[in-house]
Parts: C-alpha cells; sequence; structure tokens
C-alpha cells in the first residue's frame, strides 16, 4: 500500500483506504468527512473506510460516514466499512447502517467482493 495524504490506496489504482481515528465524534467528523471528499475527488472508484482502530463513535461519527456515503453515491464511486470493533459494529446494525453501507473483515474480502468496474481496469493495462 502506497501512503496519500492520509490514505492509503490498495489493489491498484482508484482504490482509497481511509483509516479513521480512534473516536468518531463532534471533534473528529468533520475531518473525517473532508478527508473521505478528498479521496473521493482523486477519482477512487472504491473507498474502504478502514474502522479496525475506531473504538467510540457517537451521531456526529455517523453523520460523517453518512455524508461519505452519499458523496460517493454522487460521484459513483463504491464504498465499504472495513473490520468494525464489536460497539461500533452494533451501532451500525441498531441504525441500519450496515444495510446502507456494506461491512467486510478485511480489504482483501472488499476487494473480493467489489471488482473493479471495466472503466478502471482498462486504465491499468
Amino acid at each position: 500500500m502506497t501512503q496519500h495524504a492520509e490514505t492509503q490506496s490498495a489493489g491498484g489504482d482508484g482504490v482509497e483506504v481511509l483509516p479513521l481515528p480512534r473516536e468518531l465524534d463532534l471533534a473528529t467528523a468533520d475531518v473525517v468527512a473532508a478527508r473521505g471528499y478528498a479521496a473521493i475527488a482523486r477519482r477512487a472508484w472504491l473507498l474502504l473506510l478502514d474502522l479496525t482502530g475506531l473504538s467510540f463513535c457517537d451521531a456526529h461519527g455517523l453523520s460523517a460516514l453518512v455524508r461519505i456515503a452519499n458523496r460517493a453515491d454522487e460521484t459513483g464511486c463504491r464504498y465499504g466499512l472495513i473490520a468494525p470493533r464489536p460497539m461500533v459494529a452494533r451501532l451500525l446494525r441498531i441504525t441500519r447502517l450496515d444495510q446502507r453501507m456494506p461491512v467486510f473483515a478485511s480489504v482483501e474480502d472488499a476487494l473480493a467482493c467489489l471488482p473493479a468496474p471495466a472503466a478502471a481496469c482498462a486504465g491499468a493495462q
């Protein structure tokens, strides 16, 4: 993986992995949303939000996830959540965001389930 500002590129061109902070709340939500928007603006076809380090998420944090998903939908970028901890996974289930945003155990699982669109693959050849 190569470093891109505060995201990582994985699995080839157009895949961005955004690691989330330990806490996603009022203090961090807007920064995370802006980083997600920036990854999408770099013409990512897939944005994966890495939740492995996320131990706390409040309503502001959930809003940031939804705003990123909305921007991704507007631009045709696919997205997913990677490896939420049990408490965060429970929050995603309770709010039904796990039905809005696909959840994967790992980046590799996401790449296997969300293959690159033909246009993204054509540029890599």
